[in-house]
């Protein structure tokens, strides 16, 4: 199994041959205005490049799959970079309907019974984005949905994988875990955040959360230096974990690279 991290949660999850991009935003650096009402007001995002042409991402793709329609996990330069009709799992009818809008042919609505593909199963796993007491009343405000889902990746002579996709540290992570074993966890851990809502991905203290609950699950930080209202970046979590002396079998990947895992979801040295 691979993983490359591309930028913020967009990735390419190569399992069992094939080959998934995951939650695509291809708009070049600092296009969209900052964020409102974020912790840093001026700062527009993309903060980087995309690490390749959206030509090259796109190469020998298998299926996208879209956790949530945030603007941050899918935009109109992906939209116009993908074929029409590859195949795109998303999590309900409203996500289906969003990329309709955009042409797409071939979506499927991922479930927590299990969805086939060729013969890796994928499992929809449920997500808390954010504390919701403290982060509804600014989705209202903006007209987001709270809703996004996670994927659990299965296949015989791969280790299990469990993309978390954008929540915090939450019951629906620990009960995945406790249901499917994963041996590798993908977190989105930029600590994003609007004014008063609290950290609606993972930070620091979620870490320690899913560390001490699950400490031989190899992590891999996604998610990270590319949007406005993240206020964790890489340099800071690289700090902490070390600080904390969590820092075994848990990768940061910089934009462009490439972590290779072994059956048991540890990672290859190069």
């Amino acid at each position: 199994m691979k993983f490359q991290q591309i930028r913020n949660a967009t990735s390419i999850i190569d399992f069992a041959g094939k080959r998934f991009l995951i939650d695509p935003l291809f708009a070049p650096k600092d296009f969209f205005p900052p964020f409102p009402k974020c912790l840093t007001p001026d700062r527009r995002w993309p903060m980087a490049d995309l690490p390749f042409e959206p030509a090259e991402i796109i190469q020998n793709i298998d299926a996208v799959i879209l956790t949530h329609s945030h603007i941050d996990h899918f935009d109109e330069f992906a939209a116009k970079a993908l074929p029409k009709d590859i195949k795109a799992y998303v999590q309900d009818e409203y996500d289906k309907d969003f990329l309709q809008k955009y042409g797409f042919n071939n979506i499927e609505i991922l479930t927590e019974n299990g969805n086939v593909f060729n013969d890796i199963m994928l499992y929809k796993t449920p997500c808390l984005h954010g504390n919701m007491e403290k982060a509804m009343p600014y989705y209202k405000m903006f007209g987001f949905r709270p809703d996004a889902m996670g994927v659990v990746f299965k296949q015989k002579n791969e280790p299990v994988l469990y993309l978390a996709g954008d929540t915090i540290w939450c019951d629906f992570v620990k009960d995945t875990i406790d249901k499917f074993a994963p041996k590798a966890i993908i977190i989105n851990t930029a600590a994003a955040q609007i004014e008063y809502s609290g950290p609606i991905i993972m930070g620091t203290d979620d870490v320690v959360a899913l560390r001490r609950y699950a400490p031989n699950l190899t992590v891999i930080a996604s998610h990270m230096d590319a949007v406005g209202h993240a206020t964790l970046d890489r340099k800071g979590l690289k700090e902490f974990i070390t600080a904390n002396n969590i820092a075994d079998d848990f990768l940061i990947p910089e934009d462009g690279e490439i972590i290779s895992l072994d059956k048991d979801g540890k990672p290859i040295q190069k």
